[in-house]
């Protein structure tokens, strides 16, 4: 019995992933035009992938789906909300954000952001958030991973009520990777890469060369500490 309770959960599982849409957002050719609607057509666990190109838009994940910038050539695809509320916002668990320039949030003190969540087991990473009230406010939430993002001019860079974690650990790859054969290190730390702790006069030195600040960089509100906070941007 217990056997095939396995056998029917590791089924169900992957019925899961097999049923998984890949959702496009693009000018053309794609599934949909605009961020918002593919969001609003889309189910648990689907892949959303937006292409090249400026989306003027707030735009809500109520659903835990995986949100992916795809260069297509043109860059970075941005979305600006033209300086009103919260560029993205996180409201489902277990969503993923990743690949986007990120800009125009609302400047109101009510925690406008570039990326706000209100969620948990969230991953936020490779992205460029710039010139927002709040580069990313976790509002609430847990267990969500933020790494590998560059937070430039915002007005406040970041701030974390829900205690996440500002940095991850990823394979090496190349020839990082084969190096990490005779070194025995198989894994690099990411942090992120932050506008305001990049010179020794904001507290960011870098005296083993590394590329990494020696200290932490604290994240505003709650305990949340960035402990590979990069010296120089990560995605160009």
């Amino acid at each position: 019995m217990r056997a095939y309770l396995i056998v029917l959960l590791i089924s169900i599982l992957v019925l899961g992933y097999a049923t998984a849409a890949r959702i496009s957002v693009g000018t053309k050719d794609a599934d949909y035009p605009q961020i918002q609607q593919a969001l609003d057509n889309a189910s648990d666990g689907d892949i959303i992938e937006v292409h090249s190109g400026t989306y003027h838009e707030n735009v809500y994940l109520f659903k835990s789906v995986q949100l992916l910038g795809v260069d297509t050539g043109e860059g970075m695809p941005v979305v600006d909300a033209g300086g009103s509320g919260s560029v993205i916002n996180i409201m489902a668990n277990g969503s993923t954000v990743q690949g986007f320039n990120i800009t125009g949030s609302g400047h109101c003190g009510c925690g406008n952001a570039g990326i706000l969540i209100d969620s948990s087991n969230d991953l936020v990473t490779g992205n460029i958030i710039h010139n927002n009230k709040y580069g990313i406010y976790v509002r609430s939430g847990i267990n969500n991973t933020i790494a590998s993002n560059d937070l430039l001019d915002n007005n406040i860079t970041a701030s974390d009520d829900g205690n996440s974690s500002w940095n991850a650990s990823a394979k090496l790859t190349g020839m990082q990777a084969l190096v990490g054969l005779f070194t025995g290190k198989a894994e690099q730390s990411l942090g992120n890469h932050y506008s305001d702790y990049d010179e020794a006069s904001e507290g960011c030195e870098d005296a083993d060369g590394n590329g990494l600040c020696d200290r932490p960089r604290k994240i505003r509100d709650g305990q949340s500490m960035d402990s590979f906070a990069s010296v120089a941007p990560i995605n160009r």
